[in-house]
């Protein structure tokens, strides 16, 4: 497993960090959006660096970002209400602990905060990545307006509080 830094985002991360995100679902994705243009355009529409200034700005979210050596290379993000939005790493970190380093400080933040469970919608790319980390699979459904996009929603129950981020 490479060694890998989770930090809490900052305003300074949106380019490198907007960077990650269009990059993982333009080329990692590629079995979710099937280089459909309008699905692409809808969701990259909010990867930009204002929208990510935006939510690192929320008091309601927590943002972060993945490092090794010193290079952003992955972004995670989630609310306080158990919604797990984001977990993405630059292509080529696949499989090399950096997805895994974003969720784990995610859920160590979720139970902080308190919270009994996460829940996410995943992509077909990720969705056996969850699964390994505990996260359970609890329906599918198609995105109305996102092309051929479709949901699969999963749920992980979180057990009592560790640390936090």
């Amino acid at each position: 497993m490479t060694h890998c830094l989770v930090r809490v985002a900052i305003a300074a991360d949106a380019p490198a960090a907007v960077a990650v995100l269009r990059a993982s679902i333009m080329q990692l994705c590629v079995e979710d959006h099937r280089n459909d243009q309008p699905t692409l355009e809808r969701w990259l529409r909010n990867k930009t660096t204002e929208h990510f200034c935006q939510w690192v700005a929320d008091p309601q979210k927590l943002v972060v970002v993945a490092e090794v050596t010193s290079v952003l290379c992955g972004v995670g993000a989630m609310r306080r209400t158990g919604d797990l939005d984001l977990c993405y790493v630059q292509p080529g970190r696949q499989r090399s602990g950096v997805g895994r380093a974003i969720l784990h400080a995610c859920e160590a933040q979720a139970r902080g905060w308190g919270l009994t469970k996460l829940e996410l919608i995943s992509t077909a790319t990720a969705r056996s990545f969850y699964e390994r980390h505990g996260y359970l699979f609890v329906g599918e459904a198609s995105v109305q307006g996102y092309g051929v996009l479709r949901d699969y929603y999963y749920v992980k129950s979180l057990a009592a509080a560790e640390g936090a981020v």
